[in-house]
C-alpha cells in the first residue's frame, strides 16, 4: 500500500494531510481517527463495518479488492445471485439479471459463512493426502526404475567382460537401448513429479490464505472469498483425478533382460532381448467422507428439489420362518445384502435387479448390516451383545467384539466402525475391534449413520411429534437424511441442517412395514425395505 493509500480520504479533499487509521469498505473510504469518529454517529454510516488499515494489509489481495457498491448504479449490493455467482443491487434485478431467479439477501447468507471454512479445510485435506500419495509413488517408481536401470547395467557389463571378443557391439546396442528407455520414462516420471510438487505449493497458498481470511477478513469477504477458494480448490481437485482415471500416467514401467546365459556363445549377435512392461499401479482416491455429507458451498439446493423414483424391485421368498428385514447394505458390484433378522439366520444377497443370488446362513441372528469393503461385512447380533466382520468370500469372521449390553444399529465412516449399544451410546470401532470413544446416548435408538463429521458434537435434533419414532436412517448427498417411519409407514428427507422435512413414499407407495434403508453416494441410489416381511426396492435420488 503507497503513502498516498495511508492518508484520511476527507482530510485529503481539505488539503489536510492526516494518516488514516481505518476503512470503510461500504464507502470505499479512509478516515483518521477525528473522520471516523463522524463517520460512526453518521446516521446513513453508523452500521457500516470498519478495518484496521494494519489488519486490512493482511488481507489476500483477491479479498480487499472485493468491491461492496454496484459500479453500474452506485447501490450497495444487497442480493447475491445463484445464476452468476456474484452480488448486485436491486436495480440489478431489473437490468443485468433481469432473467435470473432465487435471488437471496446478503445478510441472510453471511450469517452461516464461517461454516464454509469447515468444507474448504475439507477439500484441502484430500487434495494433501492425494497429491502426498501420489507424489511420493512417483518418488518410489522413479527410484525403482533407477535401481532396475542401474541393476540391468551391471549384469550387461559382467556379462559382456565375460564374452567380450564375440558380444562387444551386441552390448553397446543393448547399453544404447536401455539408456533410451531409461531417459524416456524417467523424463515422464520426473514431469510428474514436478507437477505434484507445485501443486503442493499451491495447496498450501490457498491454505494460508483461508487462515488469514479467518483472522482478517469480515463475514462479507469469508462468503464471497470462500466461493473463488472453493473454484480453485474444485480445479485442483479435477486436475489431480485426471491422474487416477488415466491409466497410462500412473502405470508402473518394469524393465527386464531375457537371455540364456548358456546359449550366449553359440550366437553371433545375441546378448539378450530387452522388454518393457506396463503394469497397474492401484492408488485408490482417498475421498474424504466429510465432503460427501458435510453442507456444500453452493447453498441452493432444496429440499422440495429431492425427488426418487424406482429403479428395480425385490420379492424375497418366503422362508421356514416370517422374515424380518431389519438391515441392509450396498455391495460390490452393484449387489445389495438384507439381513432377515428371525430365526431364519439368513443373509440375502441380491444383484442390481433385484434377483437373489444366494443365502447365506448364519449361527444367530443378525440385525444391522454395513458394507466395509474387501469383501468384507460388520454385522450386529443383539441376542448375543456381539459385533462381528464377515469375510463373505471366506465365510470367516475377522473381527469378534463382546459388549455388556445389546446392540443395534452399526454405520461405517472413515475406516471406523460406529455401534449402538443399548442405556450406553454409540462407540467408535476401529477394525481390530478397539473402542476409541463412546458418546452417551439414551432413548430406544435402533439404526445409526454417519455424516462424517467431529463425533460427539451435536448439529442439531428434530423432533418428530406425532410421527412415532423412527427406525431406519441413511444420509444422502449434500447431507440430506431419509428417515423410515415403520409405524406411519413413510419415508421423509430432512434438510442438512434439520430445520425442514418432507414426505417422500407412504403407504399409497406400497410402503407396509417399512424398516432398514441404505444409501449408495456413489450412484445416488437408496436401498428400502418397504416390507421388512417380504420387498425391499432401490430407488434412484434426484436433486
Amino acid at each position: 500500500m503507497s503513502n498516498s493509500d495511508m492518508t484520511c480520504t476527507l482530510c485529503s479533499k481539505r488539503d489536510i494531510s492526516n494518516a488514516a487509521i481505518v476503512l470503510c469498505a461500504v464507502c470505499e473510504e479512509r478516515f483518521c481517527l477525528s473522520c471516523n469518529e463522524v463517520h460512526k454517529y453518521l446516521k446513513t454510516s453508523s452500521s457500516h463495518e470498519v478495518t484496521a488499515l494494519d489488519v486490512y494489509t493482511h488481507l489476500p489481495t483477491f479479498i480487499s479488492s472485493l468491491k461492496q457498491t454496484c459500479d453500474s448504479h452506485e447501490e450497495h449490493f444487497k442480493l447475491y445471485c445463484p445464476t452468476h455467482r456474484e452480488p448486485c443491487c436491486y436495480k440489478c434485478t431489473t437490468t443485468k439479471h433481469k432473467t435470473c431467479h432465487g435471488f437471496q439477501t446478503l445478510d441472510s447468507l453471511i450469517e452461516h459463512s464461517s461454516t464454509q471454512f469447515l468444507d474448504l479445510e475439507c477439500t484441502i485435506d484430500e487434495l494433501s493426502i492425494n497429491i502426498e500419495k501420489v507424489f511420493n509413488n512417483r518418488k518410489g517408481a522413479l527410484k525403482t526404475l533407477d535401481d532396475k536401470i542401474l541393476n540391468i547395467a551391471t549384469n550387461i557389463k559382467t556379462t559382456a567382460e565375460k564374452i567380450r571378443e564375440k558380444l562387444d557391439s551386441n552390448e553397446k546396442s543393448i547399453l544404447h537401448q536401455l539408456s533410451v528407455v531409461h531417459s524416456r520414462y524417467k523424463a515422464n516420471f520426473e514431469n510428474m513429479v514436478g507437477e505434484l510438487q507445485a501443486k503442493k505449493v499451491e495447496i498450501k497458498l490457498i491454505q494460508k490464505n483461508i487462515e488469514e481470511m479467518r483472522e482478517f477478513a469480515s463475514n462479507y469477504q469469508i462468503f464471497l472469498g470462500s466461493h473463488k477458494i472453493n473454484s480453485k480448490l474444485e480445479k485442483e481437485r479435477n486436475s489431480l483425478c485426471r491422474y487416477f482415471e488415466n491409466d497410462h500416467k500412473l502405470r508402473q514401467k518394469n524393465v527386464s533382460l531375457k537371455f540364456t546365459p548358456g546359449q550366449v556363445l553359440n550366437q553371433d549377435r545375441f546378448l539378450g532381448t530387452l522388454e518393457v512392461e506396463e503394469v497397474d499401479c492401484e492408488i485408490p482416491f482417498a475421498k474424504n467422507a466429510s465432503l460427501e455429507t458435510e453442507l456444500p458451498l453452493n447453498v441452493f439446493h432444496d429440499i422440495d428439489s429431492v425427488q426418487i423414483r424406482t429403479n428395480s424391485q425385490s420379492k424375497i421368498k418366503e422362508g421356514s420362518a416370517t422374515r424380518n428385514l431389519a438391515g441392509c447394505t450396498f455391495l460390490e458390484n452393484d449387489q445389495m445384502l438384507l439381513t432377515d433378522w428371525s430365526e431364519n439366520k439368513e443373509l440375502l444377497v441380491f444383484d442390481e435387479h433385484g434377483n437373489i443370488l444366494r443365502n447365506i446362513v448364519l449361527d444367530k441372528r443378525a440385525f444391522d448390516v454395513v458394507y466395509i469393503g474387501n469383501g468384507c461385512i460388520a454385522m450386529t447380533f443383539p441376542d448375543t451383545k456381539q459385533v462381528a466382520v464377515l469375510n463373505m468370500k471366506s465365510k470367516q469372521e475377522q473381527i469378534h467384539v463382546t459388549f455388556e449390553n445389546r446392540v443395534w444399529g452399526i454405520t461405517y465412516s472413515e475406516n471406523k466402525l460406529f455401534v449402538r449399544e443399548y442405556s450406553v451410546g454409540i462407540h467408535c470401532l476401529d477394525l481390530t475391534g478397539t473402542i476409541h470413544k463412546t458418546i452417551p446416548v439414551h432413548g430406544y435408538i435402533t439404526h445409526i449413520t454417519s455424516l462424517g463429521r467431529k463425533l460427539g458434537t451435536e448439529l442439531w435434533h428434530l423432533p418428530l411429534v406425532g410421527h412415532g419414532a423412527p427406525k431406519g436412517i441413511a444420509v444422502g448427498k449434500y447431507g440430506f437424511l431419509f428417515v423410515v417411519l415403520e409405524n406411519e409407514r413413510k419415508l421423509l428427507v430432512v434438510s442438512p441442517d434439520g430445520t425442514h422435512h418432507r414426505e417422500l413414499l407412504n403407504e399409497e407407495n406400497g410402503l407396509h412395514e417399512p424398516h432398514a434403508i441404505n444409501y449408495d453416494m456413489k450412484r445416488n441410489k437408496l436401498l428400502l425395505v418397504k416390507d421388512k416381511t417380504r420387498m425391499a426396492e432401490i430407488y434412484d435420488v434426484l436433486y
